[in-house]
């Protein structure tokens, strides 16, 4: 479609810049006052010989000095200012389309990678038709009906209810509005929650939203939720997703309404109960040891073509190279609380020209072994990605801190240094893009060493973990 990348990226910026209000910043003033008061006096003996039976008038006197000293003392305290505060989440939906379903999978995040093409109209056999798919979310609480409780307001940043492949049939908002009511099965970590949701968007797409969800979470910032709800709306003429050029249709608008039911996901998705918006960043608890946004690093593989290069000079030194995007190592409560299993959204790597795997989800156990306090780090780990690639990835982590900010801040960068080995395959087919990019895959079998940066990637320490504190 003509437009989407253009509203994918206005998204985008406007998720940044909804990230600006998740802490809330307060003050609190003391005038300090400091009182010391001086007490002097002074014997003065008069000269000469005394007669015991005679009372001199005392020769003592007094000096007294009063000083005051006022100051200010300023207290800074900062609290999370949100109820929920996420990168992504996505719906694997069933239902909504009898002809023309996507077939993302469940939770919506395994799609078939061949059939992403502006061509692709649907496969009438998919059995999850349809997803919803929402990125940069903010939510803050909702003071009203007395103060009611677990009430809350909150914006999308972008949001996509697709009940078929057709674009015309998709409802797409830009700052879609929503208000939640909550109510807690469990309040402890992770909570459980059913939740209530309406919501309203008005462009690209005029439509309104209600749905029901059982939530778990939120865990490392991953969260699961089932959803029932029913959608409907309007795709006027001026709409980018009827006024593209592959519409033969541009000058009829499109109406939708439909029930869904389906499984979800989402990453890099925090969640504060109301009593936990009142109380500092620094008594927060934490799951996990690392949660964070990206992990780039560039790897030495000894591949014979680099998937960086479009020569096929053997000198090159530098093969490939790994990313992992939206990444969650939850603590496992057990033994010394080291142990951890991990995923992310995204886990691409490559070791050379059709010599690379994907991963969604992959499924990660680990090992957290603190080699310097606040800074120094190693983890070694055993990975399986199972779709749409297929491969074991055995490694290690040697994590260094580059920074060390407050508790609310975002801005982590860490470097690691990587080595291990990655054996696999990749059965299923892939678009032409990714094909052109970086090869058409195969099966690999590598050992690789190289060094990574992590940008927004928080590493914890032990004294950090709520399970280590008393």
């Amino acid at each position: 479609m003509k437009n989407t990348k253009i509203i994918i990226l206005i998204s985008g910026v406007l998720t940044l810049l909804m990230s600006c209000g998740q802490t809330r910043v307060e003050e609190d003033v003391y005038t300090i006052t400091l009182r010391d008061t001086t007490y002097q006096n002074f014997v003065n003996n008069a000269p000469g010989n005394r007669d015991n039976g005679t009372i001199f008038p005392s020769s003592r006197t007094f000096k007294n000095q009063r000083d005051m000293l006022q100051y200010d003392s300023i207290v800074t305290r900062k609290y999370p200012d949100f109820i929920r505060y996420g990168l992504f989440e996505s719906v694997g939906l069933m239902g909504t389309s009898s002809e023309h379903g996507i077939g993302v999978g469940i939770l919506g995040v395994y799609p078939n990678f061949q059939n992403m093409t502006d061509s692709y109209i649907g496969d009438k056999d998919a059995l999850f038709t349809g997803g919803i798919y929402r990125l940069g979310f903010f939510e803050q609480r909702l003071r009203w009906f007395h103060d009611a409780k677990n009430w809350a307001w909150g914006v999308n940043g972008l949001e996509v209810i697709a009940p078929s492949a057709l674009t015309t049939e998709q409802l797409w908002g830009i700052l879609s509005i929503y208000t939640k009511k909550r109510y807690y099965l469990v309040e402890d970590i992770p909570y459980v929650a059913f939740t209530i949701t309406s919501g309203i968007g008005l462009y690209p797409s005029m439509y309104a939203n209600v749905s029901g969800s059982l939530d778990v979470g939120s865990i490392g910032g991953l969260n699961m939720r089932l959803y029932a709800g029913l959608a409907g709306g309007l795709n006027p003429t001026w709409s980018p997703l009827i006024d593209n050029p592959g519409n033969p249709y541009r000058d009829k608008s499109v109406s939708v309404f439909f029930p869904y039911f389906g499984l979800g996901v989402s990453v890099l998705d925090f969640h504060n109960l109301v009593e936990e918006t009142e109380k500092e960043w620094n008594e927060h608890e934490h799951s996990s040891w690392d949660v964070g946004f990206l992990q780039f690093g560039l790897l030495s593989t000894g591949a014979d073509e680099s998937a960086l290069s479009t020569s096929k000079d053997s000198a090159n030194f530098i093969k490939g190279f790994a990313l992992k995007l939206a990444n969650a190592s939850v603590a496992i409560p057990f033994l010394n609380n080291k142990f951890y299993a991990g995923t992310s959204l995204i886990n691409l790597m490559v070791m050379g020209q059709k010599e690379w795997g994907l991963g969604i989800l992959p499924i990660r156990i680990g090992y957290f072994q603190t080699l310097l306090s606040d800074e120094l780090s190693v983890e070694p780990f055993i990975e399986y990605n199972y779709y749409p690639s297929n491969f074991i990835n055995v490694g290690g982590r040697v994590n260094l801190v580059l920074n060390k900010l407050e508790e609310g801040e975002s801005g982590f960068i860490n470097v690691s240094l990587l080595l291990g080995y990655a054996t696999g395959s990749t059965d299923l087919g892939f678009g032409k893009d990714i094909v052109d990019a970086i090869g058409l895959p195969g099966s690999f079998s590598r050992t690789y060493v190289g060094l990574s940066i992590g940008l927004m990637d928080r590493i914890f320490f032990p004294e950090q973990l709520r399970y280590n504190k008393k």
